[in-house]
């Protein structure tokens, strides 16, 4: 009886021991996961930051386009001396013409 007894206890260890591991191995998984998906978010957002700059300072984008990349930036609160400069491209204050051209749409 007690070969059977440490038999049947040792299959349960080795069962347990493999739940272990393989809890273990989902965990890191799972941590590994958010880790990506963080440093993806900020190379996202890194890339969107980028993208509407170049479209607010780059000449050969029109006004609209340039309106179009502040918005997304202000969104980000990204506009602290980028509102000066498209003050200077609609000749005002930005955010009001905003305000008045999403009225007149």
């Amino acid at each position: 009886m007690s070969v059977v007894t440490a038999l049947i206890s040792s299959v349960i260890a080795a069962i347990v021991s493999a739940v272990v591991m393989k809890i273990k191995m989902v965990r890191k998984a799972t941590d590994d996961a958010k880790r990506d998906s963080a440093e993806l978010r900020e190379l996202i957002l890194q890339n969107t930051k980028m993208t509407c700059r170049l479209a607010i300072y780059d000449e050969h984008f029109s006004i609209d386009e340039k309106l179009s990349a502040y918005e997304i930036y202000r969104s980000h609160g990204w506009n602290h001396q980028t509102k000066t400069y498209m003050d200077e491209v609609v000749g005002g204050d930005v955010d009001e013409y905003l305000t008045r051209h999403e009225v007149r749409s």
